[in-house]
Protein backbone atom coordinates (compact mmCIF):
# COMPACT_ATOMS: atom_id res chain seq x y z
CA UNK A 1 0.00 0.00 0.00
CA UNK A 2 1.31 3.50 -0.81
CA UNK A 3 2.81 5.53 2.06
CA UNK A 4 1.75 9.27 3.10
CA UNK A 5 4.52 11.55 2.38
CA UNK A 6 5.82 13.80 4.54
CA UNK A 7 6.79 17.59 3.72
CA UNK A 8 9.58 19.26 5.86
CA UNK A 9 9.45 22.89 6.41
CA UNK A 10 11.91 25.71 7.63
CA UNK A 11 10.47 29.18 8.01
CA UNK A 12 12.37 32.14 9.21
CA UNK A 13 11.82 36.15 8.67
CA UNK A 14 14.41 38.79 7.56
CA UNK A 15 14.57 42.44 8.74
CA UNK A 16 14.70 45.06 6.07
CA UNK A 17 17.09 48.28 7.15
CA UNK A 18 15.17 51.68 5.77
CA UNK A 19 17.70 53.34 3.98
CA UNK A 20 19.23 56.86 5.43
CA UNK A 21 18.06 60.34 3.84
CA UNK A 22 20.44 62.40 2.20
CA UNK A 23 19.35 65.55 1.15
CA UNK A 24 22.33 67.98 0.52
CA UNK A 25 23.54 67.98 -2.83
CA UNK A 26 20.47 66.00 -4.04
CA UNK A 27 19.03 65.61 -7.34
CA UNK A 28 15.60 66.62 -8.29
CA UNK A 29 14.52 63.13 -9.34
CA UNK A 30 16.35 61.87 -5.79
CA UNK A 31 13.98 64.42 -3.82
CA UNK A 32 10.89 63.20 -5.97
CA UNK A 33 11.61 60.13 -5.32
CA UNK A 34 11.48 60.37 -1.90
CA UNK A 35 8.49 62.34 -1.99
CA UNK A 36 6.66 59.35 -3.61
CA UNK A 37 7.98 56.81 -1.18
CA UNK A 38 6.42 59.10 1.87
CA UNK A 39 3.33 59.00 -0.25
CA UNK A 40 2.92 54.84 -0.58
CA UNK A 41 3.61 55.32 -4.46
CA UNK A 42 6.61 52.98 -4.42
CA UNK A 43 6.28 52.73 -8.61
CA UNK A 44 6.60 56.37 -9.25
CA UNK A 45 9.28 56.51 -6.72
CA UNK A 46 11.30 53.69 -7.85
CA UNK A 47 11.27 55.36 -11.47
CA UNK A 48 12.42 58.71 -9.91
CA UNK A 49 15.50 57.03 -9.00
CA UNK A 50 15.99 55.38 -11.90
CA UNK A 51 16.18 58.67 -13.37
CA UNK A 52 18.71 60.01 -10.93
CA UNK A 53 20.47 57.15 -12.07
CA UNK A 54 20.45 57.99 -15.60
CA UNK A 55 21.41 61.46 -14.75
CA UNK A 56 24.46 59.89 -12.33
CA UNK A 57 25.09 56.93 -12.48
CA UNK A 58 27.26 57.05 -9.51
CA UNK A 59 24.77 58.81 -7.21
CA UNK A 60 25.24 56.66 -4.64
CA UNK A 61 22.05 57.19 -2.91
CA UNK A 62 19.87 57.16 -5.33
CA UNK A 63 21.23 53.47 -6.21
CA UNK A 64 20.81 52.46 -2.40
CA UNK A 65 17.14 53.76 -2.53
CA UNK A 66 16.41 52.34 -5.93
CA UNK A 67 17.74 48.78 -4.50
CA UNK A 68 15.71 49.28 -0.77
CA UNK A 69 12.18 50.41 -2.56
CA UNK A 70 13.12 47.04 -5.68
CA UNK A 71 12.52 44.53 -2.28
CA UNK A 72 9.62 46.90 -0.91
CA UNK A 73 8.01 46.35 -4.10
CA UNK A 74 8.81 42.36 -3.76
CA UNK A 75 11.48 42.61 -6.76
CA UNK A 76 14.75 41.07 -5.78
CA UNK A 77 16.16 40.37 -8.42
CA UNK A 78 16.20 43.77 -9.86
CA UNK A 79 17.38 45.78 -6.48
CA UNK A 80 20.57 43.37 -6.72
CA UNK A 81 22.16 45.61 -9.04
CA UNK A 82 21.86 49.07 -7.61
CA UNK A 83 22.94 47.82 -4.19
CA UNK A 84 25.82 46.66 -5.31
CA UNK A 85 26.47 49.60 -6.81
CA UNK A 86 25.62 51.57 -3.74
CA UNK A 87 27.85 48.81 -1.49
CA UNK A 88 31.00 50.10 -4.31
CA UNK A 89 30.22 53.92 -3.60
CA UNK A 90 29.45 53.68 0.47
CA UNK A 91 31.89 51.03 1.55
CA UNK A 92 31.17 51.85 4.79
CA UNK A 93 27.58 52.13 5.18
CA UNK A 94 25.78 49.10 7.11
CA UNK A 95 22.29 49.90 5.52
CA UNK A 96 23.59 49.18 1.98
CA UNK A 97 25.30 45.99 2.59
CA UNK A 98 22.43 44.45 4.64
CA UNK A 99 19.83 45.23 2.22
CA UNK A 100 22.39 43.73 -0.66
CA UNK A 101 22.49 40.87 1.64
CA UNK A 102 18.45 40.67 1.80
CA UNK A 103 18.13 40.56 -1.87
CA UNK A 104 20.50 37.95 -2.77
CA UNK A 105 19.68 35.81 0.30
CA UNK A 106 15.84 36.65 -1.25
CA UNK A 107 17.12 35.50 -5.24
CA UNK A 108 19.23 31.78 -3.82
CA UNK A 109 22.52 33.45 -3.66
CA UNK A 110 23.24 32.79 0.19
CA UNK A 111 27.09 32.34 0.49
CA UNK A 112 26.85 35.94 -0.92
CA UNK A 113 24.42 37.42 0.59
CA UNK A 114 26.16 35.77 4.42
CA UNK A 115 29.08 37.67 2.76
CA UNK A 116 27.34 41.09 2.62
CA UNK A 117 25.64 40.27 6.41
CA UNK A 118 29.40 39.76 7.68
CA UNK A 119 30.36 43.53 6.20
CA UNK A 120 27.52 44.83 7.15
CA UNK A 121 28.13 43.61 11.12
CA UNK A 122 32.02 44.48 10.86
CA UNK A 123 30.42 48.14 10.41
CA UNK A 124 27.94 47.60 13.23
CA UNK A 125 28.82 44.67 15.24
CA UNK A 126 26.01 45.33 17.96
CA UNK A 127 23.19 45.44 15.48
CA UNK A 128 20.66 43.14 16.75
CA UNK A 129 18.74 43.41 13.15
CA UNK A 130 22.38 42.53 11.10
CA UNK A 131 23.18 39.74 13.54
CA UNK A 132 19.66 38.10 13.07
CA UNK A 133 19.81 38.48 9.20
CA UNK A 134 23.14 36.82 9.42
CA UNK A 135 21.96 33.47 11.12
CA UNK A 136 19.07 33.31 9.15
CA UNK A 137 21.28 32.52 6.23
CA UNK A 138 23.73 30.37 8.20
CA UNK A 139 20.29 28.13 8.96
CA UNK A 140 20.07 28.39 5.04
CA UNK A 141 23.54 27.35 4.68
CA UNK A 142 22.86 24.15 6.92
CA UNK A 143 25.17 26.08 9.85
CA UNK A 144 22.71 26.01 12.89
CA UNK A 145 25.17 25.69 15.61
CA UNK A 146 26.70 29.04 13.80
CA UNK A 147 23.11 30.41 13.88
CA UNK A 148 22.66 29.51 17.25
CA UNK A 149 25.88 31.35 18.80
CA UNK A 150 24.88 34.22 16.58
CA UNK A 151 20.79 34.32 17.59
CA UNK A 152 21.78 33.91 21.23
CA UNK A 153 23.57 37.29 20.70
CA UNK A 154 20.78 38.84 18.88
CA UNK A 155 18.42 37.43 21.89
CA UNK A 156 20.45 39.05 24.78
CA UNK A 157 20.12 42.09 23.29
CA UNK A 158 16.72 41.86 22.13
CA UNK A 159 15.37 39.16 24.82
CA UNK A 160 11.58 40.44 23.39
CA UNK A 161 12.17 40.10 19.73
CA UNK A 162 9.79 36.72 18.80
CA UNK A 163 11.43 36.47 15.74
CA UNK A 164 14.70 36.30 17.00
CA UNK A 165 13.76 33.65 19.21
CA UNK A 166 11.70 31.88 16.47
CA UNK A 167 15.00 31.01 14.31
CA UNK A 168 16.84 30.50 17.67
CA UNK A 169 14.43 27.59 18.30
CA UNK A 170 14.85 26.50 14.22
CA UNK A 171 18.93 26.27 14.85
CA UNK A 172 18.30 23.98 18.10
CA UNK A 173 15.99 22.08 16.40
CA UNK A 174 18.00 21.35 13.61
CA UNK A 175 20.52 20.62 15.50
CA UNK A 176 18.28 17.86 18.13
CA UNK A 177 18.53 20.21 20.43
CA UNK A 178 14.30 19.51 20.42
CA UNK A 179 13.52 20.43 24.06
CA UNK A 180 14.98 23.71 24.21
CA UNK A 181 13.62 24.64 20.92
CA UNK A 182 10.27 23.77 22.32
CA UNK A 183 11.06 25.46 25.18
CA UNK A 184 12.29 28.94 22.91
CA UNK A 185 9.09 28.34 20.31
CA UNK A 186 6.59 28.41 23.40
CA UNK A 187 8.70 31.71 24.10
CA UNK A 188 8.25 33.38 20.66
CA UNK A 189 4.72 32.19 20.57
CA UNK A 190 3.91 34.13 24.07
CA UNK A 191 5.82 37.00 22.60
CA UNK A 192 3.66 36.99 19.27
CA UNK A 193 0.60 34.75 19.90
CA UNK A 194 -0.89 35.24 16.85
CA UNK A 195 2.04 34.70 14.43
CA UNK A 196 1.03 32.17 12.22
CA UNK A 197 4.84 30.82 11.27
CA UNK A 198 6.22 30.43 15.01
CA UNK A 199 2.72 28.70 15.45
CA UNK A 200 3.45 26.24 12.94
CA UNK A 201 7.27 26.01 13.95
CA UNK A 202 6.01 25.08 17.32
CA UNK A 203 3.43 22.50 15.85
CA UNK A 204 5.82 21.30 13.93
CA UNK A 205 8.28 20.71 16.92
CA UNK A 206 5.28 19.12 19.10
CA UNK A 207 4.78 16.76 16.34
CA UNK A 208 8.49 15.95 16.32
CA UNK A 209 8.15 15.57 19.92
CA UNK A 210 5.26 13.13 19.75
CA UNK A 211 2.68 15.38 21.34
CA UNK A 212 -0.04 14.98 18.63
CA UNK A 213 -2.69 16.98 20.83
CA UNK A 214 0.06 20.21 21.15
CA UNK A 215 0.78 20.09 18.21
CA UNK A 216 -2.98 19.95 16.45
CA UNK A 217 -3.54 23.11 18.89
CA UNK A 218 -0.95 25.24 17.34
CA UNK A 219 -1.23 23.77 14.20
CA UNK A 220 -4.80 24.96 14.28
CA UNK A 221 -4.19 28.27 16.28
CA UNK A 222 -1.74 28.27 13.12
CA UNK A 223 -4.19 27.88 10.53
CA UNK A 224 -7.07 30.51 12.27
CA UNK A 225 -4.14 32.99 12.34
CA UNK A 226 -2.59 33.18 8.61
CA UNK A 227 -5.26 31.89 5.99
CA UNK A 228 -3.08 31.22 3.71
CA UNK A 229 -1.20 28.53 5.89
CA UNK A 230 -0.55 25.63 3.37
CA UNK A 231 2.17 23.92 5.62
CA UNK A 232 0.19 23.62 8.60
CA UNK A 233 -2.82 22.08 6.46
CA UNK A 234 -0.27 19.47 5.10
CA UNK A 235 1.25 18.98 8.84
CA UNK A 236 -2.47 18.40 10.05
CA UNK A 237 -3.50 16.02 7.48
CA UNK A 238 -0.28 13.96 8.07
CA UNK A 239 -1.26 13.79 12.08
CA UNK A 240 -4.44 13.40 10.90
CA UNK A 241 -3.66 10.26 9.17
CA UNK A 242 -1.24 8.51 11.40
CA UNK A 243 -4.83 8.42 13.89
CA UNK A 244 -6.26 7.05 10.84
CA UNK A 245 -8.63 10.08 11.15
CA UNK A 246 -8.70 9.67 7.71
CA UNK A 247 -11.84 12.11 7.03
CA UNK A 248 -10.19 14.75 8.84
CA UNK A 249 -6.98 14.05 7.06
CA UNK A 250 -8.91 14.62 3.55
CA UNK A 251 -10.08 18.09 4.79
CA UNK A 252 -6.93 19.44 5.68
CA UNK A 253 -4.76 17.96 2.65
CA UNK A 254 -7.83 18.94 0.14
CA UNK A 255 -7.06 22.46 2.12
CA UNK A 256 -3.61 22.87 1.06
CA UNK A 257 -4.60 21.64 -2.39
CA UNK A 258 -6.50 24.24 -2.57
CA UNK A 259 -3.82 26.78 -1.82
CA UNK A 260 -0.86 25.00 -3.52
CA UNK A 261 -2.87 23.49 -6.41
CA UNK A 262 0.70 22.26 -8.46
CA UNK A 263 2.30 20.93 -5.13
CA UNK A 264 2.53 17.08 -5.29
CA UNK A 265 2.55 16.17 -1.09
CA UNK A 266 -0.84 16.86 -0.64
CA UNK A 267 -2.27 15.45 -4.14
CA UNK A 268 -0.36 12.40 -3.16
CA UNK A 269 -1.66 12.15 -0.19
CA UNK A 270 -5.22 12.23 -1.26
CA UNK A 271 -5.28 9.92 -3.90
CA UNK A 272 -3.43 7.47 -1.38
CA UNK A 273 -6.48 8.33 1.35
CA UNK A 274 -9.15 8.47 -1.24
CA UNK A 275 -8.07 4.51 -2.07
CA UNK A 276 -8.30 3.48 1.52
CA UNK A 277 -11.92 4.99 0.93
CA UNK A 278 -12.83 3.16 -2.20
CA UNK A 279 -13.28 6.62 -3.65
CA UNK A 280 -11.32 5.78 -6.58
CA UNK A 281 -12.49 8.13 -8.73
CA UNK A 282 -11.61 11.18 -6.44
CA UNK A 283 -8.50 9.45 -6.09
CA UNK A 284 -7.76 9.27 -10.09
CA UNK A 285 -8.46 12.47 -9.57
CA UNK A 286 -5.93 13.00 -6.95
CA UNK A 287 -2.84 11.52 -8.45
CA UNK A 288 -3.11 12.64 -11.84
CA UNK A 289 -2.43 15.84 -10.33
CA UNK A 290 0.05 14.71 -8.22
CA UNK A 291 2.17 13.42 -11.42
CA UNK A 292 1.48 17.04 -12.72
CA UNK A 293 4.28 18.19 -10.24
CA UNK A 294 6.02 14.97 -10.18
CA UNK A 295 5.06 12.97 -13.91
CA UNK A 296 7.68 10.37 -13.71
CA UNK A 297 6.94 9.02 -9.62
CA UNK A 298 6.76 5.94 -10.00
CA UNK A 299 4.17 5.05 -6.79
CA UNK A 300 1.98 7.74 -7.78
CA UNK A 301 2.12 5.78 -11.54
CA UNK A 302 1.43 3.02 -10.08
CA UNK A 303 -1.27 4.31 -7.40
CA UNK A 304 -3.05 5.55 -10.21
CA UNK A 305 -3.09 2.34 -12.40
CA UNK A 306 -4.66 0.32 -9.19
CA UNK A 307 -7.48 3.28 -8.78
CA UNK A 308 -8.01 3.03 -12.51
CA UNK A 309 -8.14 -0.57 -12.38
CA UNK A 310 -10.76 -0.73 -9.28
CA UNK A 311 -12.91 2.22 -10.94
CA UNK A 312 -13.45 -0.02 -14.01
CA UNK A 313 -11.26 1.49 -16.23
CA UNK A 314 -9.38 -2.25 -16.30
CA UNK A 315 -7.59 -1.67 -19.35
CA UNK A 316 -6.28 1.84 -19.06
CA UNK A 317 -5.56 0.40 -15.71
CA UNK A 318 -3.07 -2.59 -16.85
CA UNK A 319 -2.07 0.31 -19.64
CA UNK A 320 -0.97 2.67 -16.97
CA UNK A 321 0.87 -0.09 -14.94
CA UNK A 322 2.93 -1.37 -18.24
CA UNK A 323 4.13 2.70 -18.84
CA UNK A 324 5.07 2.13 -14.62
CA UNK A 325 6.63 -1.42 -15.64
CA UNK A 326 8.66 0.09 -19.17
CA UNK A 327 10.21 2.80 -16.83
CA UNK A 328 11.66 0.42 -14.11
CA UNK A 329 11.16 -3.56 -14.53
CA UNK A 330 11.90 -4.04 -11.22
CA UNK A 331 9.22 -2.00 -9.63
CA UNK A 332 7.58 -4.49 -7.61
CA UNK A 333 4.70 -2.88 -6.44
CA UNK A 334 3.64 -1.93 -9.88
CA UNK A 335 4.12 -5.93 -11.09
CA UNK A 336 1.97 -7.21 -7.68
CA UNK A 337 -0.67 -4.62 -9.35
CA UNK A 338 -0.69 -6.26 -12.30
CA UNK A 339 -0.38 -9.35 -11.48
CA UNK A 340 -3.97 -9.04 -9.33
CA UNK A 341 -5.82 -7.58 -11.55
CA UNK A 342 -4.79 -10.18 -14.42
CA UNK A 343 -6.00 -12.78 -10.93
CA UNK A 344 -8.94 -11.48 -11.04
CA UNK A 345 -9.97 -11.31 -15.06
CA UNK A 346 -9.03 -14.68 -14.51
CA UNK A 347 -11.72 -15.49 -12.04
CA UNK A 348 -14.21 -13.18 -14.08
CA UNK A 349 -13.37 -14.76 -17.16
CA UNK A 350 -16.41 -15.92 -19.12
CA UNK A 351 -15.08 -18.89 -21.08
CA UNK A 352 -12.32 -21.76 -20.69
CA UNK A 353 -10.07 -19.33 -23.61
CA UNK A 354 -9.78 -16.42 -21.51
CA UNK A 355 -9.39 -17.77 -17.95
CA UNK A 356 -6.85 -20.19 -19.00
CA UNK A 357 -4.93 -17.09 -21.08
CA UNK A 358 -5.50 -14.67 -18.28
CA UNK A 359 -4.25 -17.31 -16.20
CA UNK A 360 -0.90 -17.58 -17.88
CA UNK A 361 -0.36 -13.23 -17.87
CA UNK A 362 -0.87 -13.77 -13.73
CA UNK A 363 1.29 -16.32 -13.57
CA UNK A 364 3.93 -14.62 -14.86
CA UNK A 365 3.26 -11.50 -13.03
CA UNK A 366 3.36 -13.12 -9.94
CA UNK A 367 6.86 -15.41 -10.78
CA UNK A 368 8.10 -11.97 -11.36
CA UNK A 369 7.19 -10.39 -8.04
CA UNK A 370 8.48 -13.87 -6.27
CA UNK A 371 11.57 -12.85 -8.26
CA UNK A 372 11.92 -9.76 -6.88
CA UNK A 373 10.50 -10.23 -3.74
CA UNK A 374 11.58 -13.74 -2.84
CA UNK A 375 9.83 -13.30 0.86
CA UNK A 376 6.31 -11.80 -0.41
CA UNK A 377 3.96 -14.36 1.02
CA UNK A 378 0.86 -13.47 -0.59
CA UNK A 379 2.68 -13.54 -3.94
CA UNK A 380 4.07 -17.29 -3.25
CA UNK A 381 0.11 -18.24 -2.48
CA UNK A 382 -1.48 -16.44 -5.27
CA UNK A 383 1.30 -18.14 -7.31
CA UNK A 384 0.19 -21.58 -5.76
CA UNK A 385 -3.39 -21.31 -6.27
CA UNK A 386 -3.02 -20.67 -10.39
CA UNK A 387 -0.72 -23.86 -10.18
CA UNK A 388 -3.25 -25.55 -8.44
CA UNK A 389 -6.10 -24.72 -10.88
CA UNK A 390 -3.46 -25.36 -13.76
CA UNK A 391 -2.91 -28.56 -11.79
CA UNK A 392 0.64 -28.36 -11.75
CA UNK A 393 0.65 -29.87 -8.10
CA UNK A 394 4.26 -30.03 -7.59
CA UNK A 395 4.72 -26.39 -8.31
CA UNK A 396 1.80 -25.14 -6.49
CA UNK A 397 3.24 -27.63 -3.22
CA UNK A 398 6.35 -25.75 -4.14
CA UNK A 399 4.79 -22.27 -3.67
CA UNK A 400 2.31 -23.28 -0.64
CA UNK A 401 5.08 -24.87 1.47
CA UNK A 402 7.70 -21.79 1.04
CA UNK A 403 4.47 -19.16 2.03
CA UNK A 404 4.63 -21.74 5.08
CA UNK A 405 8.51 -21.55 5.80
CA UNK A 406 7.92 -17.96 5.67
CA UNK A 407 5.02 -17.47 7.79
CA UNK A 408 4.20 -20.74 9.71
CA UNK A 409 1.06 -19.46 11.06
CA UNK A 410 -0.38 -18.32 7.36
CA UNK A 411 -3.77 -21.01 7.25
CA UNK A 412 -3.93 -20.23 3.32
CA UNK A 413 -0.59 -21.70 2.65
CA UNK A 414 -2.08 -24.57 4.49
CA UNK A 415 -5.31 -24.58 2.42
CA UNK A 416 -3.68 -24.76 -0.35
CA UNK A 417 -1.13 -28.08 0.48
CA UNK A 418 -4.89 -29.70 2.19
CA UNK A 419 -6.35 -29.10 -1.67
CA UNK A 420 -3.54 -30.82 -3.18
CA UNK A 421 -3.44 -33.56 -1.12
CA UNK A 422 -7.38 -34.20 -2.38
CA UNK A 423 -6.53 -33.25 -6.16
CA UNK A 424 -4.14 -35.98 -5.26
CA UNK A 425 -6.74 -38.30 -3.92
CA UNK A 426 -4.66 -38.68 -0.81
CA UNK A 427 -7.99 -37.85 1.23
CA UNK A 428 -7.01 -39.31 4.59
CA UNK A 429 -3.88 -37.10 4.67
CA UNK A 430 -6.15 -33.99 3.79
CA UNK A 431 -8.43 -34.41 6.38
CA UNK A 432 -5.89 -34.58 8.71
CA UNK A 433 -4.34 -31.40 7.85
CA UNK A 434 -7.71 -30.05 7.56
CA UNK A 435 -8.61 -30.74 11.41
CA UNK A 436 -5.23 -29.37 12.64
CA UNK A 437 -5.86 -26.25 10.59
CA UNK A 438 -9.87 -25.64 12.06
CA UNK A 439 -8.05 -26.27 15.54
CA UNK A 440 -5.77 -23.41 15.20
CA UNK A 441 -8.09 -21.24 13.07
CA UNK A 442 -11.39 -21.75 14.38
CA UNK A 443 -12.89 -19.21 12.56
CA UNK A 444 -11.77 -19.80 9.12
CA UNK A 445 -14.49 -21.00 6.72
CA UNK A 446 -13.33 -22.27 4.27
CA UNK A 447 -11.37 -24.83 6.43
CA UNK A 448 -14.59 -26.50 7.26
CA UNK A 449 -15.27 -26.41 3.62
CA UNK A 450 -12.45 -28.18 2.44
CA UNK A 451 -12.63 -30.78 5.44
CA UNK A 452 -16.13 -31.33 4.55
CA UNK A 453 -14.81 -31.88 1.07
CA UNK A 454 -12.11 -34.44 2.11
CA UNK A 455 -14.36 -36.19 4.45
CA UNK A 456 -17.52 -36.65 1.75
CA UNK A 457 -14.52 -37.88 -0.59
CA UNK A 458 -14.36 -41.22 2.22
CA UNK A 459 -18.09 -41.08 2.22
CA UNK A 460 -18.61 -39.94 5.95
CA UNK A 461 -21.30 -37.61 4.43
CA UNK A 462 -22.99 -36.73 8.52
CA UNK A 463 -19.19 -35.60 9.61
CA UNK A 464 -18.93 -33.45 5.71
CA UNK A 465 -22.60 -31.91 6.42
CA UNK A 466 -21.79 -31.02 10.11
CA UNK A 467 -18.49 -29.51 8.67
CA UNK A 468 -20.34 -27.13 5.91
CA UNK A 469 -22.83 -26.11 8.56
CA UNK A 470 -19.77 -25.14 10.64
CA UNK A 471 -18.39 -23.19 7.71
CA UNK A 472 -22.03 -21.68 6.76
CA UNK A 473 -22.62 -20.23 10.68
CA UNK A 474 -18.79 -18.25 10.52
CA UNK A 475 -20.11 -16.85 7.10
CA UNK A 476 -23.35 -17.70 6.15
CA UNK A 477 -22.88 -16.24 2.65
CA UNK A 478 -19.66 -18.77 1.84
CA UNK A 479 -21.08 -19.97 -1.67
CA UNK A 480 -19.11 -23.05 -1.80
CA UNK A 481 -20.39 -24.41 1.68
CA UNK A 482 -23.75 -23.69 0.54
CA UNK A 483 -23.66 -25.06 -2.55
CA UNK A 484 -21.81 -28.34 -0.68
CA UNK A 485 -24.53 -28.24 1.93
CA UNK A 486 -27.52 -27.90 -0.80
CA UNK A 487 -26.07 -31.17 -2.91
CA UNK A 488 -25.92 -33.40 0.38
CA UNK A 489 -29.38 -31.93 1.97
CA UNK A 490 -29.78 -30.23 4.95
Amino acid sequence: MEMIRKSVLVLFAFVLVVCAVYANAASENFKKGLQFYRAGDLDAAAASMQSAIDEDPNDAYANSWLGFIRLKQNKPAEAVAPLQKASELLPKDAEVWTNLGTALLLIGENQKAADAYEQALKLRPTSAEIIYNLASVELKLGHPDKAEKLLRDAAARKPNDANIQNNLGLALQQQGKLDEALTVFKKASSLDSNNPSILLNLGLAQKEKGDLAGAKQSLQRAVAAGKDNYYAHLALGEIYAKENKVDEAIKEYAAAANLKPDQFTPNYNLGVLYARQNKHTLAIDAYSAALKAKPTDLETMTGLGWSLFKAGKQQEAIKQLKVVIDQDASYVSAHRRLAAIYTAQKDAAADADSRRSLRDLAIAEWQTVVKLDPKDVNARINLGNLYLEARDFDKAAAEYKAASNLDSKNPQAKLGLGLILVEQEKFYDAITLFRDLVKSNPNLAAAYNNLGVALEKVGRKDEARQQYQKALKIDPNYSDAKYNLDRLGQ
